[in-house]
């Protein structure tokens, strides 16, 4: 499931199913390394159906402070994929994050990595703004991969709210079409350029010094080709270290 990245404040985007840096960090030498890892029944991307069987999903993460941060974040299918492959990826991503007022800020880079499916390699910059609950983030696929996925941009719309200690999440995905007509958009999609909305609802639970996470999400794509019939839903549990 697609609840990424707590730890970068304005990636909140990919979901709240994916995982983040958790609030439980260690300290070391001034910085702050902390992360968790969770069982989700399947991998959603942006609305579509990345992995339909069970995955893992961890993240690992480094507050260098001044705004500057840095973390890994991996999904390892527990199986074969919709594309009929095991495929793991990891997300490498750079950080700068700041307030002005009661503006926050982010802008960063990502770059994705796939185990035995190097072909889809890829890197994009981001830039996000929020304020309050919303949050609106741009991402602009700055490196091809093998496939030409190149000058693609996306935009996440976030809102966020808790409430009797649950925490309610909803994403609005666009995928904006690229004027350069030898990479065109890789996900085309209907309603104006909206590929998907997902709802999400969390709660965490500490046990001791464990902080464990159960969530919930349904994401509800709009894009043309999504899987036939593909259950939409995504139940996990992650865990805070």
């Amino acid at each position: 499931m697609e609840l990424k990245k707590k730890y970068l404040p304005m990636m909140m985007a990919a979901g709240l199913m994916t995982t983040g840096l958790a609030t439980t960090a260690a300290q070391a030498e001034g910085m702050s390394v902390g992360g968790d890892v969770g069982v989700f029944s399947q991998y959603m991307w942006r609305g579509m159906q990345a992995s339909s069987t069970a995955s893992v999903q961890g993240d690992l993460g480094v507050d260098a402070g001044n705004g500057l941060s840095a973390n890994v974040w991996f999904a390892a299918p527990l199986g074969n994929s919709a594309t009929g492959g095991n495929t793991t990826e990891f997300d490498f991503t750079i950080d700068y994050s700041g307030e002005v007022g009661d503006l926050s800020y982010s802008l960063g880079f990502i770059y994705y990595a796939y185990l035995n499916g190097a072909s889809a390699n890829t890197g994009e910059a981001y830039a996000g703004v929020g304020y309050g609950p919303l949050s609106v983030t741009y991402y602009n696929a700055v490196l091809a991969n093998a496939g030409g996925w190149q000058k693609d941009a996306y935009v996440d719309v976030a809102l966020g709210h808790s409430m009797g200690g649950f925490d309610f999440g909803a994403n609005f995905g666009f995928y904006l079409p690229s004027t350069d007509v030898a990479n065109p958009t890789a996900f085309p999609t209907t309603k104006k350029e909206l590929g998907h909305v997902d709802l999400s609802l969390s709660k965490d639970v500490t046990v001791g010094d464990v902080t464990m996470t159960p969530s919930l999400m349904v994401s509800i794509p709009t894009y043309t080709g999504k899987p036939k019939n593909a259950n939409q839903f995504v139940a996990g549990v992650n865990f805070a270290y």
